[in-house]
């Protein structure tokens, strides 16, 4: 998987956009300032199982890695398809894979975390993609990422 700067046309789409405001905040505050967004790195790549045309490219999934922060990347995966597209969640570490292994129709990922190999598969009940193992962090734990406005 290839993680670039450089954005498409169909990555900017208001659909993509309207998913992505749900990572930039998290508990009702900015998680991200608006410069982690403009560095992030985005990945375009089929997670969902089974067949699809590989030149449309509006029902490519989306993985932005937004940029380092106390050691790692968070990997805000976007999910899009011809039934709609949504946030579907957030995983933490240094390096993505993303396996063949499918759960609830999509493709498992794994992420490697100081030195440890964490999986996430989709839970189609929550529709996100939660750690499988004893490991599972809240987004709240990281607060090295939060940049929370204050009156000054």
């Amino acid at each position: 998987m290839t993680f670039t700067l450089h954005s498409e046309p169909y990555q900017r789409a208001d659909d993509v956009g309207y998913a992505v405001t749900e990572f930039m905040w998290f508990d009702g505050k900015p998680f991200y300032p608006i410069g982690a967004l403009a560095d992030a790195r985005i990945a375009a790549l089929r997670l969902s199982a089974g067949a699809f045309d590989e030149g449309d490219e509006d029902n490519l999934d989306l993985i932005f890695q937004m940029r380092e922060a106390g050691g790692g990347h968070f990997f805000e995966v976007v999910l899009r398809s011809n039934t709609g597209t949504s946030y579907a969640g957030w995983l933490w570490g240094q390096e993505l894979e993303v396996l063949n292994d499918v759960e609830a129709n999509h493709r498992v990922l794994l992420v490697e975390c100081n030195g440890s190999k964490i999986r996430y598969a989709y839970n189609d009940e929550k529709g996100r993609y939660t750690c499988d193992g004893p490991n599972a962090k809240s987004k709240l734990s990281f607060r090295h990422a939060i940049k929370r406005l204050s009156a000054g």
